[in-house]
This record gives C-alpha cells, structure tokens and sequence, in this order.
C-alpha cells in the first residue's frame, strides 16, 4: 500500500485571554493557523484541528466561545465539510478529493478520515471482525473498543460504495 508520512503544519503560538478580548492580530493568527493546518493535513477531522489549535493555544481544553470563532472562521473561508460518523472532515475550499494512501502518524483510529482508511481496508482484502483486528493490530493496538469498532464498519461500508 502506499503510505505517506503524516505532515504537520508548522502553527503560530496565540494567547487565547487575547481572542477574548476581541484581538483582531489575534483572530488573524487563528485564521491563519486553521487555514495552514487544513492546507497542509487535509483531509483533517475536526477533532485534529482543535488539537492542533489547543497545542498553539497553550492550553487542554478548546472553550465553545473559542470553538464557536474557529466554527465562524471555518464557514468564512468556505471550507468544505464532509461527514466520518464520529466527526465533520475538513478540506481545503477547492472541494474533496481523492486519498489513494495512508498516512502514517500518530492519531486515533477515528481520526483517520474514512476517504484515507479506505486504502488499509481494501488492501487488507477482509471482512468484519478479522478486517477490524487486522486494521487494530497495523495500528498497534490490541483492544477493539466499540466506538473503534463502530467507525471501522462505517469505514469498510464507505470503501465499499466508493
């Protein structure tokens, strides 16, 4: 299969008491962190993206009046959002396109958007619960939890119909 390694945008460090005080320098650095992150890790879940943001931020937890700014920010710029079960995918305003590799990186199972899972499924050639464990184990895991278990049979549906 072909696999890349999984790119990390290079993000700028904000003060997040700043974004509260309505800083324009700071919604500016914001902007360009979303966009940066979803220009260079696109297909990217939303989940990945405050990750990221939290890791520029400084900070454990993203507040709903920071996510509801990034929610603004993201509709501004026209991102285009597509479903994963479990959360939205983010891709650059150009639209959707194609993934015909896995990127190689350190993320959950369910943050690995399903247009990109699809080539672990397909290449794997299995079905149910043996495709479930062989995907687990190529990630380095040992224990199929329900919520892994639910995304890969929404991962292997979608590879499927594609």
């Amino acid at each position: 299969m072909k696999a890349k390694r999984y790119e990390y945008a290079n993000l700028k460090k904000m003060d997040l008491n700043s974004l509260y005080e309505g800083s324009q320098r700071t919604e500016e650095l914001l902007e360009e962190n979303i966009l940066e992150v979803v220009r260079v890790e696109a297909p990217v879940t939303m989940n990945t993206l405050k990750a990221r943001l939290r890791e520029a931020f400084n900070i454990g937890k993203i507040s709903q009046k920071a996510l509801d700014i990034i929610n603004d920010i993201i509709k501004d710029n026209e991102l285009v959002i597509t479903d994963n079960l479990y959360d939205k995918v983010l891709w650059p305003r150009s639209g959707k396109f194609n993934v015909d590799y896995l990127r190689d990186g350190d993320r959950q199972i369910y943050d690995i958007p399903h247009q990109e899972m699809k080539n672990l499924v397909i290449e794997l050639n299995k079905n149910g619960e043996e495709l479930y464990r062989a995907i687990l184990a190529h990630f380095g895991g040992q224990v199929l939890s329900k919520k892994a278990e639910l995304y890969l049979r929404y991962c292997e549906e979608m590879a499927c119909e594609e």
